[in-house]
């Protein structure tokens, strides 16, 4: 890996800088820096930056697991969600921000709240309790901590069947697909949870069950936030709970449309009844955009990351054989808001990768020869 990308992973602390310089820097503590950078600024430097195709070789694998840098700065994401949740609830309660000053900070934080969900998610992968706990303490600060369960024990499990609610079937909007996901995998959570109860005997109801956490911390945090900034206005601060909770919402959509995005239309084979081809590196769209990788920990290598759960971010591979889509993963969000586009764009790029697909067995003849 040379030294440009490695350096270039710390990037995604330019949300924060982003945020802190709009609000203090620029006139009017303009809060609508950060949802701009996403959504126009970050679009136009995938295209102008070149795209990225290198893979670590075997010589660089375990020097770059082993590396603690990278450990770092995902772990240091969950810190700095927590200290932007308290700096916005001060700036909220004391700063006498103007409507749409608060409106610009709901969606700035939501975006960075968004991309907190993307460390859980790299984090929740590892098999260190301390990884997973950070990976739970993120997601908590977003009120999707079900996540957590379903994602790992079932999303990768059935993702690219019909089984799988983050999977988007072809001609499906985002809007549906919203509903199918949310309600989906919330119900495959306490599904996954009671039957893990239930096999080592415990009661379903209990505090051993999970999926009551997943209700209650949230509740907690937002309860303790509030109390907290109540106290010191000295008047009960309704804006703080209100926050949170757009923040969350934001956050959570923006993750499920990159869950469209990553498997929009993707279907694995049936090769008997209820049983499906091994997930390999052709069951999930990628990008090789160089820069919005950086930003997502190259969650846009989704492909490799499938095929191999475990793999940590700064080894994950980029096959010319997977489906790419045409632009990062912000632009293609915007995309996804309006179908008629999306459709246009995409199924067109889905019947395409359908009649020239490469077989599961060729595929894993390339995925071996970087193993």
């Amino acid at each position: 890996m040379n030294i440009r990308k490695k350096i270039g992973f710390a990037w995604g602390y330019s949300f924060i800088a982003f945020f802190l310089l709009g609000y203090y820097y620029i006139s009017h503590n303009w809060t609508f820096f950060v949802f701009l950078y996403a959504y126009l600024f970050i679009p136009i430097l995938d295209e102008l930056v070149s795209r990225d195709s290198q893979n670590a070789s075997a010589e660089e694998y375990e020097k770059l697991i082993k590396d603690r840098y990278f450990d770092f700065l995902v772990y240091s994401h969950v810190y700095i969600q927590y200290f932007m949740l308290a700096w916005s609830c001060y700036i909220l309660t004391q700063d006498n921000l103007r409507w749409w000053q608060v409106v610009g900070l709901m969606l700035s934080q939501g975006v960075y709240a968004s991309t907190i969900i993307n460390v859980a998610h790299e984090l929740g992968h590892r098999a260190s309790p301390i990884a997973q706990f950070h990976a739970r303490m993120a997601l908590i600060s977003v009120c999707y901590m079900h996540f957590f369960i379903e994602h790992n024990r079932g999303h990768h499990v059935h993702v690219a069947t019909p089984l799988d609610p983050a999977t988007a079937k072809k001609n499906q909007t985002i809007f549906s697909f919203w509903k199918q996901s949310l309600v989906g995998g919330f119900k495959s959570a306490w599904i996954i949870e009671k039957k893990l109860i239930e096999k080592k005997g415990r009661e379903i109801w209990s505090w051993q069950n999970e999926m009551i956490w997943v209700v209650v911390l949230p509740i907690i945090l937002c309860g303790v936030l509030t109390v907290i900034y109540s106290e010191v206005s000295g008047k009960i601060e309704w804006i703080v709970p209100i926050f949170f909770i757009i923040q969350s919402i934001i956050a959570i959509l923006s993750l499920e449309c990159v869950n469209y995005v990553e498997h929009y239309g993707i279907v694995r084979r049936e090769i008997a009844e209820g049983k499906y081809e091994r997930v390999n590196p052709l069951h999930s769209w990628n990008a090789n955009h160089f820069y919005s990788n950086l930003m997502l920990f190259q969650l846009q290598r989704h492909s490799d990351h499938h095929a191999y759960a475990s793999r940590p971010y700064q080894v994950l591979r980029h096959f010319d054989e997977s489906p790419q889509l045409p632009y990062g993963y912000t632009m293609m969000i915007l995309m996804s808001l309006v179908p008629p586009i999306w459709f246009k764009v995409m199924n067109k790029r889905l019947e395409k990768w359908q009649e020239n697909s490469v077989d599961t067995e060729q595929i894993m003849k390339i995925v071996k020869q970087f193993a």
